[in-house]
């Protein structure tokens, strides 16, 4: 018998938050946001990142960086309640400056131990996203806010000399292009072979200088281009499902639902069903 999906859903300039029951795999993928894991209750979850399987449960929570590669498996017994946070970095260089230069890299590791203050201020946003009363919306992006300052306080790497880190990387002009590239034609859903040749690479030196420029597999970053284009999509428009998926460069509506749900843990229906914004508390 299939599992009751349940997903709550929070978003403004700061990224997205969200409160999902879910049983579901993720596929493996990366994005530019930080992504920030809670369990709220059902059963532990275990997620993979650095070739290493990482279980989520009462006692930790699971800190990706911008880019890291990483992936869900199904759960083998009851679903899990999981708050995720995906955090633009740029944002939480604003709020919090001391950020800006180890922003890219802020956690030393995909996990850590709970402490209570983190637990606590976890608990009450995970209690005040499912309302969708607007004004809790102020509410919920102080609690996001004071989340991000403990979890920095808390878990960000402090070993870094902070002075020698540069503010991003160094990108090949060719990279630079295929970036260009790959957002201009999103919508077409390029083959990274033909980006590789278009910015006059052969497949594996383009695969190795965009991993390293970029930080991530240029598959894993255009997979984030229609991620992002079809999130915003589904937050601000009503298009249907399957012109939406047609818009998008999909060959029909199952391909986009299997697509999106393989990478966000809930299908676009229930994605645009569940969304809430919450502009005021990202400014």
């Amino acid at each position: 018998m299939a599992q009751e999906r349940l997903v709550w859903i929070f978003s403004g300039r700061f990224g997205r938050a969200t409160v999902n029951l879910n049983d579901r795999p993720l596929v493996e993928h990366s994005h530019r946001q930080i992504n920030i894991l809670f369990k709220m209750g059902g059963a532990d979850a275990i997620f993979q990142a650095d070739g290493k399987d990482i279980v989520l449960d009462d006692q930790n929570v699971l800190l990706f960086n911008s880019w890291l590669p990483h992936a869900k498996l199904a759960n083998d017994d009851k679903p899990t309640l999981i708050l995720s946070l995906f955090i633009e970095p740029a944002w939480l260089s604003e709020m919090l400056p001391e950020t800006t230069m180890i922003v890219e890299s802020l956690f030393p590791g995909p996990s850590a131990e709970l402490n209570e203050e983190v637990r606590m201020l976890a608990n009450r946003l995970a209690s005040a996203i499912p309302t969708h009363v607007r004004d809790i919306d102020d509410q919920c992006g102080d609690l996001l806010l004071s989340l991000m300052d403990a979890l920095v306080t808390n878990y960000a790497d402090s070993s870094l000399d902070r002075a020698l880190l540069p503010r991003r990387r160094m990108v090949d002009f060719r990279i630079r292009k295929a970036l260009a590239y790959i957002h201009e034609n999103a919508l077409k859903n390029p083959r990274m072979e033909e980006v590789a040749r278009e910015v006059g690479l052969s497949r594996s030196r383009f695969f190795e200088q965009f991993r390293r420029c970029v930080g991530t597999s240029p598959q894993h970053y255009a997979d984030y281009v229609r991620l992002t284009m079809a999130t915003r999509r589904l937050s601000t428009s009503d298009l249907p499902l399957i012109e939406l998926a047609d818009e998008l460069g999909f060959a029909g509506h199952s391909n986009f639902t299997r697509f999106f749900t393989q990478h966000i843990g809930v299908s676009p229906s229930e994605f645009r069903r569940q969304t809430t914004s919450g502009d005021a508390a990202a400014s």
